[in-house]
């Protein structure tokens, strides 16, 4: 400790946040020492034990670099630890509240580390300590996931799913909610009723302008699609070198309203000049912004900001063009596209199972949508309803009544699982009844004198299925943390819960 303090202080002024990047000036790389012998060999030391005196005096390589850095870190406090990367030597340090990647070659993705937390991934080190930043939420859900294991089989989802909120950081929650979604006793009730506040959440949200380029697909036959795909979730740059011109583009998966681009290239003197093409729903790629439209932040590694547009967008597509005498190649470090994207809603009450009042006809024709039957309530008080399966945002309910046969009054009653009933009346002559994205699981529809006939009937609204909902909740918390996400998202799709 006192060897490194004599040194560090020289270097780092006795600064905790600086002293993980001080080694470098007190060990040299060197794959052979002094006297040509590889490090590989034990004279490489010259037999002498390898203590960092050894390192300081002779030098190293990876190893030797980053252990001596984790172990500086140590003589002041500060949390370190080597940790391993495909064939390399990097090691992870604690500053201002989070671990950081220290001589580093190849990225978080690839780091395993010597002392771990849920696994051996490096990364995981990085949830542990976002988890124990609320170590009062960390704790409560770590009683929750044991109560969990006691519990009934099918209280269990309920109560795991309650410890994802109050860590979702937890990740060993979220391994044992696998198996409790899986429970075969679960009621479908149940999922949806607890699944409800993270949906309703997620509706809010996605009114909020948002990075809505990030885990979207991006294609390439220049930088590659798996090179785009590590540049829209912040892991990776892009970069061309031979070509004169060149395309890449991102499927934005949803109609959306573009409020800003963001662009990071590594570099000042990029030697490229480039134009932005939007894709409409009903429209060809049309330009909407050039290189000429750039507001500049910073010089070296500059961060370009290019304003929104108008048109509705469903795909981005960008292409460069390198300037003559310039630069011969150019690299993007980070794209972000700012804006909102919009559900649109369909027809989400086809084909789903329907209860009706008895002695009414059958009504599963009320939702083949063919409208080429006719169900006929049979009584001046009828009713149907229709189980959606799914929670779902309810645009509105649809009616194609026969003509001459509608009821004197029409009352629209839905809700989520085994929730409270909400209600709506319809309106004369009620063909179409307005639900306002109100959730629901199921849709009840009573009708009042007269004698009701319909051809058909559409509930129209967006459907969200289970796994779908827990995917967003992973989203929201590990949008910083991808290689954890992407973790979850397949431990998600493996589950065989059915809605």
């Amino acid at each position: 400790k006192q060897w490194y303090q004599r040194r560090v202080v020289i270097t780092a002024g006795d600064n905790p946040n600086k002293i993980g990047d001080t080694n470098f000036k007190m060990i040299n790389y060197k794959l052979n020492n002094d006297d040509g012998i590889f490090i590989g060999l034990l004279e490489y030391y010259y037999y002498i034990p390898i203590c960092l005196k050894a390192w300081h005096d002779i030098g190293g390589v990876c190893g030797s670099i980053s252990t001596m850095s984790a172990g500086m870190c140590h003589a002041y406090g500060v949390p370190a630890t080597p940790v391993g990367q495909p064939r390399h030597c990097a090691y992870v340090w604690y500053r201002d509240g989070n671990w950081h990647l220290g001589n580093d070659n190849s990225g978080w993705g690839t780091t395993i580390g010597q002392q771990n937390t849920w696994r051996s991934e490096a990364y995981f080190i990085r949830v542990m300590n976002e988890a124990q930043k609320n170590l009062e939420g960390y704790r409560l859900s770590e009683k929750m996931r044991i109560i969990g294991r006691l519990a009934n089989p099918e209280d269990r989802f309920e109560i795991l799913e309650d410890a994802t909120t109050e860590c979702p950081y937890n990740f060993a929650v979220w391994l044992d909610l696998k198996g409790a979604i899986n429970e075969p006793n679960l009621q479908k009730e149940t999922v949806q009723n607890v699944l409800l506040p993270t949906l309703l959440k997620q509706q809010e949200k996605e009114t909020q302008v948002s990075d809505i380029a990030r885990e979207k697909v991006g294609t390439s036959e220049c930088f590659g699609d798996d090179r785009m795909k590590k540049l829209l979730v912040g892991l990776g740059s892009v970069q061309c070198k031979d070509q004169e011109t060149f395309d890449f583009e991102v499927d934005l998966g949803k109609p959306s309203t573009i409020k800003e681009v963001k662009i990071k290239w590594i570099g000042f003197n990029r030697g490229v000049e480039y134009g932005i093409y939007a894709l409409g729903e009903d429209s060809d790629y049309v330009l909407v912004r050039t290189h000429k439209d750039e507001k500049v932040e910073g010089w070296w590694y500059p961060l370009i900001t290019l304003d929104g547009w108008d048109m509705t967008t469903t795909k981005i597509k960008f292409h460069m063009t390198k300037k003559g005498g310039r630069a011969n190649s150019f690299a993007i470090t980070k794209l972000i596209v700012m804006g909102v994207c919009h559900d649109f809603p369909g027809d989400v009450s086809k084909g789903k199972p329907v209860k009706e009042n008895p002695g009414s006809s059958d009504p599963v024709t009320l939702v083949d949508g063919t409208n080429s039957t006719i169900w006929n309530g049979n009584s001046e008080t009828s009713w149907f309803e229709i189980n959606l399966k799914r929670i779902c945002a309810l645009d509105n309910i649809e009616f194609f009544w026969v003509d001459g046969a509608k009821p004197e009054n029409v009352k629209v009653v839905y809700k989520v699982g085994s929730g409270q009933d909400a209600q709506k009346l319809g309106e004369d002559p009620f063909e179409k009844v307005p639900l306002s994205m109100d959730c629901g699981t199921t849709v009840r529809v009573e009708m009042f004198g007269g004698n009701a006939a319909l051809k058909g009937v559409k509930a129209c609204g967006i459907s969200h299925t289970a796994k779908n909902i827990l995917k967003m909740k992973v989203s929201n918390a590990y949008k910083d943390f991808y290689n954890v996400e992407m973790f979850l998202y397949t431990s998600i799709n493996n589950m065989t819960y059915e809605d």
